[in-house]
């Protein structure tokens, strides 16, 4: 969709007019999501703010306006909402700027000096958002039962099985001690310290406003989860791709940091790291496999190898702390990286 297909609600205009939006304010297309969901920042004068649009009215349209009253009530780092109109799927948000995590971490200066500033501002963030866990549990019970279970744990894996597996690597058989080896992932992540989890934290979902401050957006899937997934997330993701030694440093600040983890070892909190990490870089995966080959969004293809890459090397060390993992499961795992 671009600006020329794009019919601003009535409801909308309104709420524009009568705000200070000048008739002629101008429109421009500045994102568009695997989602369906497309952003158009809104600008007249001094005055900004920003239109998501949706394709349809579904679960996750209706979870993100419910988070974002929530969790703006609750003082954490996310946008406000101007005026929602459910009819048109069309919510009007306030204006974060246009600069991501992502575009000042890029891949090509991973280890630059913006990433030694800016991803400790990110994991106080999430801090602050595991910290409200509590607190948001007991008084919206909707988030607390909307637990990232073994089902939902399950469902990762089976996604990284058929998009991953047998849609780009065309492995058609999946032995039992694959299948195996998810469950018993999926059953030791599930038993982690449940907090609140944002789901998908990472690098383009993470705002850097003008006073350097962040804040966090698409956080529609946020539930009660692992308190080492958005972690993962943020530290394994393949659009920015960390080295390893990175990926140890900052995992040590979260861990030093969050009170919460203090109920870990050193080396149980690792294990535990890398078990989620597992969890969350098997559906990324699975999600750039889906998003290029069977949606057709071909910018999402060209993260399918430094995803295998990251894998790779997440296997590795997962080799070294497998208890009761089949050895078979790495042979499979290194050959399907290839």
């Amino acid at each position: 969709m671009n600006c020329d297909d794009l019919k601003i609600s009535d409801k909308i205009r309104d709420y524009l007019g009568s705000h200070g939006y000048g008739a002629d304010f101008s429109v421009e297309s500045i994102a568009g999501a695997g989602s369906g969901r497309r952003y158009y920042r809104i600008s007249s004068g001094e005055r900004t703010s920003v239109l998501q649009v949706s394709s349809e009215l579904n679960e996750d349209f209706k979870k993100f306006v419910e988070n974002s009253q929530v969790f703006r009530a609750a003082g954490l780092p996310v946008p406000k909402l101007f005026c929602v109109d459910e009819d048109a799927v069309q919510i009007l948000q306030e204006d974060l700027g246009s600069r991501r995590l992502l575009d000042d971490v890029s891949p090509d200066r991973p280890q630059s000096g913006s990433v030694r500033i800016l991803y400790p501002e990110v994991i106080e963030a999430l801090i602050r958002w595991q910290n409200a866990s509590q607190s948001l549990f007991s008084t919206h019970t909707d988030i607390w039962l909307r637990r990232f279970d073994f089902a939902a744990l399950k469902w990762e894996t089976d996604y990284f099985t058929e998009n991953y597996l047998k849609g780009h690597c065309g492995i058609t058989e999946i032995p039992d001690y694959v299948r195996n080896f998810y469950s018993l992932l999926a059953v030791s992540v599930d038993a982690q310290t449940k907090v609140l989890m944002h789901r998908d934290f990472q690098s383009q979902n993470i705002m850097v406003k003008d006073s350097s401050e962040v804040a966090f957006v698409d956080y529609q899937g946020a539930r009660r989860g692992s308190m080492f997934y958005d972690i993962a997330s943020l530290l394994w993701d393949p659009y920015v791709s960390l080295p390893l030694d990175l990926v140890k440093d900052f995992f040590e600040y979260w861990r030093f940091q969050y009170k919460g983890a203090k109920i870990y070892t050193k080396e149980d909190a690792w294990e535990s790291f890398v078990h989620a990490s597992l969890q969350r870089l098997m559906q990324a995966m699975g999600a750039f496999c889906f998003l290029s080959k069977v949606k057709g969004i071909q910018k999402f293809e060209q993260y399918i190898e430094p995803g295998k890459k990251q894998l790779r090397v997440l296997f590795a060390e997962f080799r070294k702390i497998a208890k009761a993992t089949d050895p078979q499961v790495f042979s499979f795992m290194e050959r399907a990286l290839l």
